[in-house]
C-alpha cells in the first residue's frame, strides 16, 4: 500500500493569527510554507514549519517562484491591510491557484470577498464571540465533536425534565430531532474488598425504550446544532420542541 500524500498549504502573512495557525497546522504534522515581507516575523516560527520564506506576496513573481499551484490551499492571514489581501486574491488566481483561503477582520470585508467568489472566508473575531455565546447559553453541553458545519455529536447532561423517564416514552427523534447514541453513568462500585468506594464511569452501551435516564446522566447525541440549543432551552421552558432544524 501507498503512503498517503501529505496536505500542505501556504500561509501568506504571519501576524499573531497566522503564526499561531502556521504552528498549530505543522504540529499536525501538515506541511506549512510560512510566507511574509518582514524576515523578524518569520524568526520565531522556522524551526517549527516546514519551510519560510521572506517575499513580498503581491509579487507575482515572487509567488511564482514557490509553486504555490502546487500546494492544497493558499490561506491569506492578512489582517488590518485588506488591499494587500485583495492584490493577493488577484496574484493567486492569476498563478491557479485552486483553492484560496482568506481571512477578513470585519463583515464587510468578508462581504467583498465573497463577491469575489472566495468561498472560505475566516472571521477570527465573529467565531471567537459565536463560540463564547455558545458556550455560555449552553452551559449543559459537555463535549461536541462537530462533523459538519451544520451537524454534530455532543453529550449533553439529562434535562430535568427527562430524570426518571424511560427512552420510550422520550421521542428524541421526532419531537427533539436527535438521535440518542448511548448515555454515560457515574456509578459507585465497592473498592478494597468493599472496605471503600469509587466512582466508575460506564457506557449503558444502546439503550432501549426501557432504560430509565437517571440524575447525573450524560447523553451522547447526534443532531443538528439548532436542534441541541433548542432541546437544552426547552429545560428551563419544560415545553416541547415541534419544529426542525432550518435547512
Amino acid at each position: 500500500m501507498g503512503t498517503a500524500k501529505k496536505e500542505k498549504y501556504a500561509l501568506i502573512g504571519m501576524g499573531d493569527f497566522g503564526a499561531q495557525l502556521a504552528v498549530t497546522l505543522a504540529k499536525k504534522g501538515i506541511e506549512v510554507l510560512a510566507i511574509d515581507s518582514s524576515m523578524e516575523q518569520l524568526e520565531d516560527i522556522k524551526d517549527v514549519v516546514e519551510r519560510t520564506v521572506c517575499l513580498d506576496a503581491t509579487e507575482e513573481k515572487a509567488l511564482e517562484s514557490q509553486a504555490i499551484e502546487e500546494f492544497d490551499a493558499a490561506i491569506i492571514c492578512i489582517g488590518d491591510e485588506f488591499e494587500e489581501t485583495l492584490l493577493i486574491v488577484t496574484v493567486l488566481r492569476n498563478l491557479g491557484v485552486r483553492r484560496i483561503i482568506a481571512r477578513a477582520t470585519t463583515t464587510r470585508h468578508a462581504y467583498i470577498l465573497r463577491h469575489l467568489d472566495i468561498e472560505e472566508v475566516i472571521l477570527p473575531a465573529v467565531d471567537a464571540a459565536y463560540r463564547l455565546a455558545n458556550k455560555l447559553a449552553m452551559q449543559d453541553q459537555v463535549n461536541r465533536l462537530e462533523l459538519s458545519s451544520d451537524y454534530e455529536i455532543t453529550e449533553v447532561r439529562v434535562p430535568q425534565q427527562f430524570v426518571g423517564k424511560k427512552v420510550g416514552e422520550v421521542n428524541f427523534r421526532d419531537e427533539y430531532h436527535v438521535v440518542l447514541i448511548t448515555i454515560k453513568r457515574v456509578e459507585t462500585q465497592p473498592h478494597f474488598w468493599g472496605m471503600a468506594t469509587r466512582e466508575v464511569e460506564r457506557l449503558v452501551g444502546v439503550p432501549i425504550p426501557e432504560t430509565v435516564m437517571e440524575k447525573d446522566d450524560i447523553l451522547l447525541l447526534f443532531g443538528h446544532r439548532e436542534a441541541f440549543e433548542r432541546l437544552l432551552r426547552s429545560d428551563n421552558n419544560e415545553g416541547s420542541l415541534n419544529e426542525g432544524p432550518e435547512e
